[in-house]
């Protein structure tokens, strides 16, 4: 399931690069608290991994970027989904963001205009068209010989990378449904290039992340349709509460 978020300010919405911070602290202030305490210090537990189990898009409305300043400027009026396999999750968001008189986004001001919600069909067919929303990322860390990390972001043209999203959903299905599931899992990209690769900043200052993900038409497939639909809703790959991983269905 997802829920569409539209906001609107009074003025002009100004945004640092790593703006995807703070839509995720929204997303938190705009839980209950005792909901917000569960996700943010427990999640959902695989073994030592914590899960959340949503992700979100970015603002969905184009702003003008200011090299020199380094900001986004969006139009009063903007939007984002929020999806889920946890229907409680984006319920309680919703009924917070209604009740909310008004929210902050950064240093801006801005009041809630609507929430709707949208619900995940079922797919009848194995084979999907989706695109991402937002970039897909899948990593590892390593360490060098000096002790260091090294962190190598996979590439869909690598064998790893549908790999390890596979075993990566297997583990959110885990975590949620609490059972085991064998179903296939294969994802591949639909661009021959490297153009759809995107480099993304968390966060800003000190906090700054650089997380690097690809973006574009993808087919996944699967010989089980529900895992598809919670795919769907739970988004793919690693980082989706920091705003990766959010996909839909191409029509």
């Amino acid at each position: 399931m997802k829920i569409k978020i539209e906001l609107i300010s009074n003025q002009i919405i100004i945004l640092k690069t790593g703006y995807n911070a703070l839509l995720q602290a929204l997303i938190y202030n705009n839980i209950s608290d005792k909901l917000s305490e569960k996700l943010h210090d427990e999640g959902f537990l695989y073994e030592k991994r914590k899960f959340k189990l949503f992700t979100f898009s970015s603002i969905l409305e184009r702003g003008s970027f200011d090299k020199i300043k380094k900001e986004f400027k969006f139009p009063q009026s903007i939007s984002f989904y929020i999806s889920s396999p946890v229907d409680y999750i984006l319920e309680d968001m919703a009924r917070t963001f209604i009740n909310a008189n008004e929210v902050r986004l950064g240093n801006n001001k801005l009041f809630v205009s609507s929430v709707n919600v949208i619900n995940t069909m079922l797919p009848r067919n194995n084979i999907l068209k989706i695109n991402a929303v937002t970039p897909i990322e899948m990593h590892s860390t390593f360490k060098k010989a000096n002790g260091k990390n090294f962190t190598h972001y996979y590439s869909p043209f690598e064998e790893e990378f549908s790999i390890l999203i596979r075993d990566n959903l297997i583990k959110k299905w885990s975590v949620y449904y609490k059972e085991e599931i064998e179903s296939s899992f294969t994802i591949k990209p639909l661009f021959k290039n490297k153009n759809n690769e995107k480099i993304v900043y968390f966060g800003t200052g000190e906090k700054r992340t650089l997380v690097k993900g690809w973006k574009g038409y993808f087919n996944i497939e699967s010989d089980n349709p529900k895992l598809l639909k919670f795919a769907l809703d739970t988004g793919l790959g690693g980082r989706n509460s920091q705003g990766f991983g959010m996909i839909e269905v191409v029509r």
